[in-house]
């Protein structure tokens, strides 16, 4: 078997693209600001625009109908709205990037209930074997009443009968006919159960089959939620009351509605930049004080006094650097509204920034592995010996998307203090967000609910935003079969959970040490071709080795490992089906009473 070394893991200086928002509050009616008006204007026009062209590209792409199919794009927004290339371009990126969204969520979706689809044909086969189990015990029961045998329900049963008792596995006698009507209670549950399972996977399937055949719904731009606001505010509004307050308040009602849901609809825009610009961006120029923004209808809004309370260093750099290193700047613009109902506008300021560039390992690192409701983390020296281990927990059940933040947050800042501590560079799993989700298998069935797509990207983000504060490295790994492995090498050698077990995995791969990953004789003799050759286990095949040993074992129970490899379990495998061994014992599987 090829000897495998270490080496270390170059951790490359990464680019990120973060936003940071300007260091205050932009009011309409101060003198921060100005010529407001044109702006707000602009931004109307922007996401009418953007709303249209996305009407139009959902048209050309899903029904291949509208507009486009006649005429570019830039001539569709140029002879609708009077606008130029360079809003043009903005709004082509925004509407398109809500198409490409789409596309990526259906994908997740897909993935999701593929997965679903398999667990619960899993569920309704067990439930299944148990319904034929509980019926073959009942007319066990019945034949027995009437001739007085006792015949086996099925070949593993180990219940006996002496007179009107049953004798249960536990040793527990209960009276026959009391037993019977238990059996019978359990069956009606069961089929319910079953049935339950069952209509529950039809409605599964019937999705997947229109995701597969449908385009996605159109977006609604607002929020559905309060879209759907308007049929009570029209119904009110359409009442015959001859109560002229109530009409009168119905009016403010409705008239409240509208001006809400146009503000959402335009209480934003983002006006991409590009490096060739002097200034990062053609239409926003920042002169080292103010920030000025050409308007569709070409005049100027000036933000006075224009600052980013973080990374100002790096957004100054831009404009003094050389034209092949100046980077591209995106601008964005949001209405709000304050408690007292005035308006004011956020500004920020989408840009690349350099991760932390260190790639010694040479310490050792600290590595975590992510689930629901906590962070693993292990601490490994530079030979990759498990030294700590850690658990962060957190609670994301029945939270909102701004307390999901700040909890994850906050879990992240633990594990930067813990690295920071240890004075170690931190090893983490890249995850492929949709198949962490779809493929679940070990965490709590309800961690599917608390873990979503928006946790696993604040998690990201939070990881990046604490490695650039901080100056403290990260690299990412391919997760594939580090449970597996942590299951089958780790978890009983160091009595350690399987998440944690997975922890000290990603270290080792993370460092290179491929060498503590490679599986017993035993297990690799079981992966013998056809041929009787053993696969040479190598950084290259690995992860095949890997997949193959967790399609050998699958199915069977965590805590085995927990004693040894459970090659007897596998065995057991290879004896005879339940209907196969009584039909060679030449009793019945499931008796039928007659």
């Amino acid at each position: 078997m090829q000897q495998l070394t270490y080496f270390s893991t170059e951790v490359i200086c990464m680019e990120l693209t973060r936003t940071i928002n300007s260091d205050k509050r932009y009011y309409l009616d101060k003198k921060t600001i100005e010529n407001a008006a044109s702006l707000l204007e602009t931004m109307r026009v922007f996401n009418d625009a953007k709303m249209d062209l996305y009407n139009a590209l959902y048209d050309q792409k899903y029904l291949n109908a509208g507009p486009l199919l006649d005429h570019a794009y830039p001539v569709f927004l140029k002879e609708k709205y009077k606008t130029n290339d360079y809003y043009n371009a903005a709004i082509y990126t925004a509407a398109s990037g809500q198409i490409s969204s789409q596309k990526e969520l259906k994908k997740y979706y897909k993935t999701t209930i593929a997965a679903d689809l398999k667990n619960r044909d899993e569920k309704i086969q067990s439930v299944k074997e148990e319904l034929d189990k509980k019926r073959a015990i009942k007319n066990s029961i019945r034949l027995y009443i009437k001739t007085k045998k006792w015949i086996k329900p099925y070949p593993k049963c180990q219940s006996k009968v002496r007179g009107f008792k049953i004798i249960l596995f536990n040793k527990m006698m209960v009276n026959l006919d009391e037993y019977e009507r238990k059996i019978e209670a359990d069956i009606r549950k069961l089929k319910t159960r079953l049935a339950l399972v069952t209509e529950a996977r039809k409605r599964k399937a019937k999705k997947l089959e229109n995701l597969e055949k449908l385009p996605p719904e159109r977006i609604v731009f607002g929020g559905k939620k309060l879209y759907s606001e308007k049929d009570v505010v029209e119904v009110t509004k359409s009442d015959d009351s001859s109560n002229d307050k109530d009409q009168k308040t119905s009016k403010k009602a409705s008239n409240k509605w509208r001006q809400e849901f146009f503000e959402k609809r335009h209480q934003s825009m983002s006006l991409p930049g590009r490096h060739t610009s002097k200034y990062g961006n053609f239409l926003c120029k920042y002169d080292g004080k103010d920030l000025s923004v050409t308007c569709i209808d070409g005049s100027v809004t000036i933000f006075h006094d224009f600052k980013l309370p973080r990374n100002e260093e790096s957004f100054q750099k831009n404009f003094t650097c050389k034209p092949e290193e100046r980077q591209s700047l995106c601008y964005n613009f949001i209405l709000k509204r304050d408690k007292e109902n005035k308006q004011y506008l956020i500004v920020s300021v989408t840009m690349k920034l350099k991760a932390y560039e260190n790639s010694y390992y040479g310490n050792g690192a600290i590595s975590m592995d992510i689930n629901y409701d906590h962070f693993a983390l292990a601490e490994l020296d530079e030979t990759g010996k498990l030294l700590d281990q850690k658990l962060i927990r957190f609670d994301l059940m029945n939270k909102s998307t701004g307390q999901v933040t700040n909890i994850l947050g906050a879990a992240v800042k633990d594990i930067f203090d813990w690295c920071a501590e240890k004075d170690k560079r931190l090893i983490v799993e890249d995850i492929d967000l949709t198949i962490k989700l779809a493929s679940r298998k070990y965490g709590k069935r309800k961690g599917n609910h608390h873990m979503t797509l928006f946790a696993y990207q604040r998690i990201a983000s939070s990881i990046e935003n604490q490695s650039l504060k901080r100056e403290i490295a990260f690299c990412k790994i391919d997760p594939a079969y580090t449970s597996q492995m942590g299951k089958f090498l780790f978890m009983r050698k160091y009595g350690i959970s399987i998440h944690q077990a997975a922890a000290y995995t990603i270290g080792l791969i993370g460092l290179g040490l491929y060498e503590k990953l490679v599986p017993d004789s035993r297990m690799l003799n079981l992966l013998k071709t056809k041929e009787g050759t053993v696969p040479e286990f190598s950084q290259e095949t690995y992860k095949n080795i890997w997949a193959r040993i967790t399609n050998t074992f699958s199915g069977i129970r965590k805590h085995f490992f927990y004693r040894s490899i459970p090659y007897e379990v596998l065995e057991e495998r290879k004896r005879p089906s339940l209907r196969t061994l009584a039909a060679e014992m030449k009793i019945r599987y499931m008796p039928v009473f007659e």
